[in-house]
């Protein structure tokens, strides 16, 4: 039960007013902004271990590479080679993806202003590129060189255009599939999941409301327009008058 007399006597009402989460439609957008970067994070390494999996095997460590073309190609993968790329590249950087995620949501949950809330969703952009930042910073010219001219080189059965329209169909069917995904889990991360505060936040929506008009309104509102008269912001900042 909701007690107005505590209420009115809570010193944190507007640092609590202030958080997202009493306002549900802003909080999922910004859950939702989020939950894209990272997607597209989780799709990348998705696409790594898949292609990883497609690389054929082969028995002699000197057959992953072959130069074609003033290039290096891998062709193949011994059975240890892929099991620890998988351990060590795949596997890890699917696992961040989804960690990040859930920190991710949990920090901009606990933010207590609205402009600190849109900064940080655009501040943990840097976190997802700092594996591309320590590349270009820590290793040196010729290693990223090496890096960059290496790719896998796979070979491509000849297909139908039937079986080339299928796989256009999975792929909208696997985009629309993350998409859902991404929904459910942000409808069950807000109701469910998050421990910052309890949902039932939401329930002081009003009040919050009336808090935020009495202690940051704006000292000029209205319109400003030449064109509709008089702007209002005249009678809170007076022009000056000659004596």
């Amino acid at each position: 039960v909701f007690q107005d007399n505590l209420w009115e006597t809570y010193h944190g009402r507007s640092e609590l007013c202030q958080i997202a989460m009493w306002n549900r439609p802003f909080y999922y957008s910004v859950l939702f902004c989020w939950s894209l970067v990272m997607m597209i994070e989780i799709r990348k390494s998705e696409d790594l271990i898949r292609h990883l999996l497609a690389v054929p095997l082969c028995r002699d460590p000197r057959e992953m590479l072959i130069e074609k073309d003033e290039g290096q190609f891998v062709v193949a993968f011994t059975r240890w080679t892929r099991f620890w790329i998988m351990v060590l590249v795949g596997v890890p950087k699917l696992s961040i993806c989804v960690i990040l995620l859930l920190l991710g949501c949990e920090w901009l949950s606990a933010t207590i202003q609205f402009e600190s809330l849109v900064m940080n969703t655009v501040a943990m952009e840097f976190i997802v590129q700092l594996d591309e930042i320590l590349f270009e910073a820590v290793l040196p010219q010729n290693q990223r060189e090496d890096v960059e001219v290496i790719d896998f080189l796979l070979e491509r059965d000849m297909v139908s255009e039937i079986e080339l329209t299928r796989r256009k169909s999975r792929s909208y069917r696997k985009s629309l599939f993350y998409l859902f995904g991404l929904l459910i889990f942000i409808l069950l991360y807000a109701e469910y999941m998050q421990d910052v505060l309890p949902t039932e936040i939401r329930f002081i929506k009003d009040k919050c409301q009336e808090v935020l008009n009495t202690n940051f309104r704006p000292l000029c509102s209205g319109w400003t327009w030449y064109l509709r008269g008089r702007p209002s912001a005249f009678e809170c900042f007076p022009l000056p008058t000659e004596r």
